[in-house]
């Protein structure tokens, strides 16, 4: 007599795949909205860095040069200049990304400025808003501030 052996068998079951799928597509839903929170955050810091920078890049080239620079405020933007010609620029980088409290600016040799906070918001309530102090020393700070006044 012949005894019946089982084929055996290779792969995947149907149950085991749609297993599978429902645990991706349950980490999928899970981490998209997380990624999307994290790109509005990193470019809300990256405006606020820029216009720090831009701002640090003044008040040397103020007592590099030993003369009094100018930044002024054009529609929504940041221009460093000596003497009428633009030494660098701010401007923000999305339009979801509003900078208020951008004003003219006089730099003195020395790096002294007029004290002014600058806030840098994003319009959804899900980030962090910032807040670039300046102080009338010159030095100036960024922080993560939902009220900057």
């Amino acid at each position: 007599m012949h005894s019946f052996t089982a084929p055996t068998s290779k792969g995947f079951t149907l149950i085991e795949l749609l297993t599978t799928l429902a645990i991706v597509a349950i980490a999928a839903s899970t981490a998209v909205p997380a990624m999307s929170n994290q790109i509005k955050n990193n470019r809300l810091v990256s405006n606020a860095n820029q216009l720090q920078s831009v701002f640090k890049f003044a008040r040397s080239e103020a007592a590099k040069r030993d003369l009094t620079i100018l930044i002024n405020e054009d529609a929504g933007s940041w221009l460093v200049q000596l003497e009428g010609e633009t030494l660098q620029e701010f401007r923000v980088s999305h339009n979801d990304i509003a900078v208020t409290g951008l004003k003219d600016m006089t730099l003195s040799r020395s790096g002294e400025a007029e004290a002014s906070k600058i806030k840098i918001t994003d319009s959804d309530s899900g980030t962090t808003d910032y807040c670039f102090t300046i102080l009338t020393s010159g030095q100036s700070y960024l922080t993560k501030s939902n009220r900057c006044s």
